[in-house]
């Protein structure tokens, strides 16, 4: 299968002195909610010459109300709910900058915990052997982060639905614009969200989240495509196509107490070819890996 991240579900942050394990959807309403996740992770960055993004102090913030939500770097409110289906206005900062500048808040404030368990080589060789393929030997024209004009932050906003269904399954869809004239384009995140809990470990909540991000030719060829702004040969132009990229997480969460339980998250996401076309690209993943243990205020 190929990826996606985004993205995404909400993925429920869950603070335990109100709202159990066994119940992802459950969800203090007019409460903030804050917790902390200590532990050690990596998000990889496939941009050449980029730096992976180290996971070790995660926070985490939310709040929502009867109609305005906040959940880390979005901001929202509800327009229409109805049993287990709601319509909401929702505006968020776009992640892909942050692969070219680490003190990004999505870096920060991360929403999907993903690296190897081991090295990236070794998970690239197990990913090969599923695939049935091998490295690619042909020589590879690289740009990097250096050479390109600054891509700058863009804030989005649009639509995002929610359905909840068949035992807390969560379905979520986001179509959303840019609005502060940086790429001008569109994007789009999707992600089925399934919790499992177990009699025999009743303080524990493993979450499947299956999705797909997809992003305009203009969303794709502002971030990854290459032009006479760059400083770079002009057999290195690249111009940006529509991609769509799936993505598949893992989330297990032990509660000790109310406050306190362990974490562990996986995710991987597979880059359309339209990302990994580009000279900019080097890697055709994008893997999250933290283990850590959390507080809940």
């Amino acid at each position: 299968m190929k990826y996606l991240i985004f993205l995404l579900f909400i993925f429920s942050q869950s603070v335990y002195a109100q709202c159990p394990p066994a119940d992802s959807g459950c969800v203090p309403v007019g409460e903030w909610q804050f917790s902390i996740a200590l532990g050690a992770g990596v998000i990889t960055n496939p941009l050449n010459d980029g730096d992976n993004i180290p996971l070790v102090i995660v926070p985490n913030f939310s709040y929502y109300g009867e109609k305005v939500f906040v959940d880390n770097n979005a901001l929202g409110f509800t327009f229409y709910e109805r049993d287990a289906l709601s319509f909401s206005a929702v505006s968020q900062i776009n992640r892909e900058n942050s692969f070219f500048q680490r003190w990004h808040p999505n870096n920060i404030f991360v929403n999907s915990l993903s690296n190897s368990i081991g090295s990236e080589a070794q998970l690239d060789e197990v990913i090969d052997a599923i695939d049935g393929s091998g490295g690619n030997d042909a020589e590879i024209i690289e740009v990097e982060l250096g050479q390109v004009q600054e891509r700058k932050w863009a804030l989005d906003a649009g639509l995002q639905i929610n359905w909840f269904f068949f035992q807390h399954s969560h379905f979520q869809v986001k179509l959303l614009h840019n609005i502060n004239n940086v790429y001008n384009g569109l994007n789009a995140q999707l992600a089925l969200e399934q919790p499992f809990t177990f009699t025999a470990i009743p303080n524990n909540l493993l979450t499947l989240t299956v999705g797909a991000n997809w992003q305009s030719k203009e969303q794709v060829d502002y971030y990854y495509g290459i032009d006479e702004q760059d400083k770079v040969a002009e057999e290195l132009y690249y111009q940006g196509k529509a991609s769509l990229s799936p993505y598949l997480k893992f989330i297990n969460q032990y509660a000790f107490n109310e406050n306190w339980s362990l974490k562990l998250t996986l995710q991987r996401e597979w880059l359309d070819s339209s990302l990994t076309n580009s000279p900019l690209v080097h890697d055709d993943v994008i893997d999250t890996f933290f283990v850590g243990v959390e507080y809940a205020l």
